[in-house]
């Protein structure tokens, strides 16, 4: 008799368990049902594109109207627009409730222009993402010789090979600062191939050259200061290998 009754407590707790469980399912089911009535996707938005169409931008996002906006992936989406828009250097996704997701780009420029081993020059931001192969850089963009670019392709970060990411990012750095001191429009080629110094044209008239282990902004400013007590017509080097001195050569 006591077997009997323990038979019939184990029979109604499972049969307890399995209805717990069917209710669950139950509940998340309707909460997905939820989710996907009440969040559909019928608006998506793109904003901050200038270079890219909104078609362009939708279409490299891979997003479609009719999905859900909590189940999209931001991070897949953002990579997914980089890589087929390489001028978008930032992406921002956001929900707008009840039905839009609004896509944020901003969009890069070209900074310099690196040789290309088959000819043209590759278009570079200033963080060093290549954007296109051209024929020549733009306006106001320098050159960049002397180190060859290792498997370029659009979208890609400019790679010279092992033991010169220092050389990169200190060429990627006269850009930056270049740029906010409006210098940037007055240097023409930047010279990578000697191991010793960065060597650059400025103004046309003079060939500038600093340590590759200096700091940047410093030399920048010694070169503005080493300019203004120039003439107009003098041509020649501007030596900046030494620490708190420069010296002009003239041609």
């Amino acid at each position: 008799m006591a077997r009997t009754r323990h038979n019939r407590r184990r029979r109604r707790g499972r049969y307890s368990f399995l209805l717990k469980l069917f209710g669950f399912l139950i509940a998340a089911a309707a909460m997905v049902a939820a989710v996907t009535l009440f969040f559909r996707m019928d608006h998506i938005v793109v904003s901050g594109n200038e270079r890219y169409t909104e078609q362009e931008v939708l279409d490299a996002s891979g997003l479609e109207t009719g999905g859900n906006l909590y189940m999209i992936n931001k991070f897949d989406v953002k990579e997914t627009i980089f890589a087929r828009l390489p001028y978008v250097e930032e992406v921002k996704i956001n929900r707008r409730l009840p039905d839009t997701l609004v896509i944020e780009v901003r969009e890069c420029k070209a900074a310099a222009g690196v040789e290309d081993a088959g000819g043209g020059v590759w278009l570079i931001s200033e963080q060093g993402k290549l954007l296109e192969l051209a024929s020549e850089p733009p306006a106001g963009c320098p050159r960049v010789a002397g180190c060859a670019l290792v498997e370029p392709e659009p979208a890609k970060q400019m790679d010279f090979g092992e033991g010169s990411a220092f050389r990169a990012g200190v060429v990627l750095t006269l850009l930056r600062e270049s740029d906010t001191r409006d210098m940037r429009k007055n240097i023409g080629t930047v010279d990578m191939s000697d191991d010793t110094a960065i060597y650059f044209d400025y103004l046309g008239r003079f060939t500038v050259f600093f340590p590759w282990t200096a700091d940047v902004s410093y030399k920048l400013d010694s070169l503005s200061t080493v300019v203004d007590y120039l003439e107009s017509g003098d041509t020649g080097r501007i030596d900046l290998m030494t620490e708190g001195k420069a010296s002009f050569i003239p041609e």
